[in-house]
């Protein structure tokens, strides 16, 4: 089950949707211009994490358009076997 989160904000058409996929929530936030602003904002680190947006995988400095949902998925990794 997708858990809801709203925060109150002056103008609700001007929020960001992110979808955590490791909390299942969907969080509506004040935009931000990049990824590693958004990371700071949820405080996340970017070594644990995947963001994404319009299937797109992004990078630390890459910019988040605020009309499209980002989506933010845990890293798993599988390591090496011997």
């Amino acid at each position: 089950m997708e858990q809801e989160i709203h925060f109150s904000l002056p103008h609700p058409e001007r929020t960001l949707t992110v979808v955590n996929h490791q909390t299942r929530s969907t969080l509506h936030l004040k935009p931000v211009k990049t990824v590693q602003a958004l990371l700071r904002a949820l405080n996340l680190s970017p070594d644990t994490v995947l963001v994404i947006q319009d299937d797109t995988l992004l990078c630390d400095d890459d910019p988040i358009d605020p009309g499209s949902p980002v989506e933010i998925r845990p890293v798993i990794s599988g390591g090496t076997s011997s």
